[in-house]
């Protein structure tokens, strides 16, 4: 005996198994088609030929007998008499014992001039009207088609002797009356109507419309499609095959009868065979298994060890099978080890990216997150405190942009591993940016937490020393501790940056717990904020108008734009509350374009002599924006730009000197007067008011307030405006509310004064009536003290204000 030895397992499976799949796959496959396939259809078509035929006879039959039923009747003596004379009672009651004997729901009678006498639907009265003339010559009886229902129609003339009239059936082609020609077929068949008016939709009672678009023929293939041979397809989920038989039809309705035999039950008779052929199968698939047990043997101990292995694999476990031999398997499972050794070194590498900082090393967000939710259930469940400390590093920026981005990396570096050294208790990490935070379980209360964030503030401020280059930071840190201040890392972590927050605002390099009044200040600024959008939406926001007063013509020389805010719930709200919000959120550009705009629509009511003076914040002047914001203001409003006085801070020189300087000058260039105010409460420079002429510096209200309390503030008062004067710039008093105020600043030579003395900040309305001069004032303080100024001005010297004109004129 001959056996044939492979040396591979490949080949010996490829051997067995190609072998034994393929005969009986082949053995199968032959007899299905041979025996089944072929025979059952060759019968299922002859039987579904035969069963057409004697459907064809039996709607023969029944439309015949429904004819002659008519016929009877048009026939009768009585029945014509009553037509001819157009009786219509009798007609409809000869129509209804017609109808009951007939067994049909619908009998009409039509006169040649198109009358329809008997009971039904109206929509089938209307249709049956004309049907008499649309049969063809010598047809009585024809199908049509009427809001996707099929009725068929029996027709039979009255003659007396010429035809009067005629009889119509009209039989409802339902259900019903398909089962009855059911009944009479020798094979289970299923039949159904399948009509249409001609150029639209085929429908067929109780068959789906995709079902009908798959047997329904093309336009103009109806015949021929009808005489075709029977058709295997899916009819409601069901496969079937499908002959079609023309109907006679009535106009322009076209139909088929539709026979279907279900294939389940014209194979019924063919099961036994198929039986057999399943046994063959079992056989065959017995076969097979006889074979594979065999097979196992050698291969499965091999492959059950590799099966395992990689289910360990899957769950995560680290694992490697034994190499035995040197086949295939052997092959497989050295691959095997390959690919699990370097799956987890992979994912060694893939966590610690996900779950820690490229840069520092420290662990990430994600990570911190993790630890902190986990702690916080495990303090939870103890009854223990947890603080987090959140902190960044002041100053970070301007390292990064003088020193550059390496140089910042590396000091984050050595950030990361100053906190690790101070705090090696707690768990450190690196949030993003100079963002670092720190969990540290409490043992002693938020003692721990304050001596922690005290040496780290030590730490941090002391220099570092990267490339030989010494640099200074330091760092804000803020303390959340659970459970009390949040139970959950969302809250906690909120928290902890409303403290940091604080720390930064009471000036950096500090530490501050958080307290609930944060959080209220935060809602409130947050709503705030809402508020503010939703002011600047609906317009809600007004200006008010505070007169300056000129000393030297005695009269109102400008008005400066005050804004207000009528809040619905808070009242007024003070500009010096909302004003900052506007410049973090980023609304400040748009609230003072709409100032610019309003102040200069009012303004271009008053006087051409009285200027308007708005100020800009450091937020507007820095956007390039604002030079045609300005202009487009001037323009709709048609004020002289020499009329419109711009009043900066000296903050708006901190960031760029030089970019500034050109901002002012391209006003200027515009005749927009430019005014300093607040001068001397910031940081002040002599160098920018050389570099820049202003039109206007305003003394600061804190030094009127204390012209009564020595010769000091008189001193510098007299130097700002010698100051000002040898520059050549006016100068304007804010803050006067006493005439002792008045006669100092009138004796020290400031040309014009601003303050509760000469009025508070008015309305418009008051504004413009107070700009037309004393006689238009409304307000009697107010006109009264324009007046008493007025003439205290005249009262001076006229040496002084020579003097005066003197120095304006330089």
């Amino acid at each position: 005996m001959i056996r044939f030895r492979f040396r591979s397992i490949r080949n010996r499976l490829s051997a067995l198994y190609a072998g034994l799949f393929t005969l009986a796959i082949v053995v199968i496959a032959l007899l299905l088609q041979a025996m089944i396939v072929q025979n059952a259809t060759q019968s299922v078509r002859a039987e579904l030929a035969a069963s057409s035929s004697v459907y064809d006879r039996i709607w023969n039959l029944r439309s015949a007998a429904l004819a002659d039923s008519a016929d009877v009747l048009a026939r009768d003596f009585g029945f014509r008499s009553a037509v001819a004379t157009n009786d219509v009672p009798t007609i409809r009651s000869a129509l209804d014992n017609l109808r009951n004997r007939a067994r049909v729901d619908t009998a009409f009678m039509i006169g040649e001039d198109g009358q329809v006498v008997g009971t039904g639907d109206p929509r089938l009265r209307a249709r049956v009207a004309g049907l008499p003339w649309e049969l063809e010559d010598g047809q009585n009886s024809g199908l049509f088609s009427l809001d996707g229902q099929a009725f068929r129609a029996i027709v039979a003339p009255i003659r007396a002797p010429a035809v009067i009239g005629y009889i119509v059936f009209a039989v409802h082609i339902d259900r019903r009356e398909m089962t009855a020609i059911e009944r009479l077929s020798a094979i289970p068949l299923q039949a159904t109507v399948l009509h249409r008016v001609q150029g639209q939709a085929w429908h067929a009672d109780g068959i789906a419309a995709a079902d009908v678009a798959r047997i329904a023929p093309a336009d103009g293939a109806a015949a021929a499609r009808a005489e075709a041979a029977p058709i295997e397809t899916g009819i409601g989920g069901v496969n079937s095959f499908v002959l079609l038989r023309p109907l006679p039809a009535a106009g322009s309705t076209e139909a088929l009868l539709v026979l279907r035999y279900p294939v389940s039950l014209a194979l019924a008779d063919f099961r036994p065979l198929q039986l057999g052929m399943l046994m063959a199968g079992l056989v065959g698939l017995a076969l097979v298994l006889l074979a594979s047990i065999r097979l196992a043997r050698t291969i499965a101990r091999p492959i059950s060890a590799l099966e395992s292995a990689a289910r360990a694999l899957e769950a995560g476990e680290r694992t490697e099978v034994a190499v035995v031999g040197e086949d295939e398997i052997a092959g497989l499972a050295r691959s095997f080890n390959a690919m699990a050794r370097g799956i987890f070194e992979r994912e060694d590498r893939i966590t610690h990216l996900a779950f820690n900082d490229v840069l520092t090393e420290l662990p990430n967000r994600v990570f911190f997150r993790q630890q902190l939710e986990a702690r916080l259930r495990q303090a939870d469940k103890n009854g223990e405190q947890v603080a987090i400390l959140t902190l960044d590093l002041d100053g970070f920026k301007s390292v990064n942009d003088t020193l550059g981005h390496p140089f910042g990396d590396q000091v984050l570096k050595q950030a990361g591993a100053i906190l690790q050294r101070e705090a090696p208790e707690s768990f450190v990490a690196r949030l993003g940016g100079d963002e670092f935070a720190l969990i540290l379980p409490l043992h002693a209360g938020s003692e721990e937490a304050r001596t922690l964030a005290q040496r780290i503030c030590t730490a941090l401020v002391e220099p570092i020393m990267i490339a030989e280059q010494q640099t200074l930071i330091g760092t804000s840190i803020g303390i959340a501790i659970a459970p009390g201040d949040g139970a959950t890392a969302d809250i906690l972590l909120k928290n902890a940056d409303l403290a940091l927050y604080r720390a930064k605002q009471d000036g950096r390099g500090l530490f501050r717990f958080f307290q609930v009044s944060l959080d209220i200040e935060a809602q409130a600024r947050r709503q705030m904020e809402i508020d503010l959008r939703q002011a600047l939406k609906d317009g809600d926001f007004e200006l008010n108008f505070q007169p300056i007063f000129d000393q030297r013509e005695g009269h109102i020389v400008c008005f400066e734009a005050l804004m207000r805010w009528p809040h619905p719930e808070l009242g007024l709200v003070p500009p010096s509350r909302f004003i900052p919000i506007a410049e973090e959120c980023g609304l400040i550009v748009r609230i003072g374009e709409w100032v610019l705009h309003e102040a200069c629509r009012q303004a271009s009511r008053w006087p051409g002599d009285i200027r308007v003076a708005v100020n800009v914040s450091p937020g507007q002047f820095r956007n390039p924006g604002l030079n045609a914001a300005i202009l487009q203001a001037l323009a709709n409003s048609g004020v002289d730009p020499s009329r419109l006085e711009i009043e900066i801070t000296e903050s708006i020189f901190l960031e760029s000197c030089a970019d500034t300087i050109a901002m002012l000058h391209s006003l200027r260039a515009l005749g927009v007067r430019i005014a300093l105010d607040d001068f001397g409460t910031g940081y002040s420079s002599l160098s920018y008011l050389s570099n820049f002429p202003f039109d206007k510096i305003k003394i600061d209200k804190s030094f009127v307030d204390r012209l009564g309390e020595g010769e000091s503030a008189k001193a510098i008062v007299q130097a700002i405006i010698s100051l000002a004067t040898a520059l050549g710039m006016e100068t304007t008093a804010e803050g006067v509310e006493t005439q002792a105020q008045f006669e100092a600043l009138r004796a020290q030579g400031c040309e014009s004064i601003q303050g509760f003395l000469l009025s508070r900040p008015l309305s418009a309305a008051d504004a413009f009536a107070l700009s037309g001069g004393v006689a238009k004032a409304e307000n009697v303080s107010e006109r009264r003290q324009i007046s008493n100024l007025a003439e205290a001005s005249a009262e001076q010297p006229a040496s002084a204000r020579a003097k005066r004109s003197g120095s304006a004129s330089a």
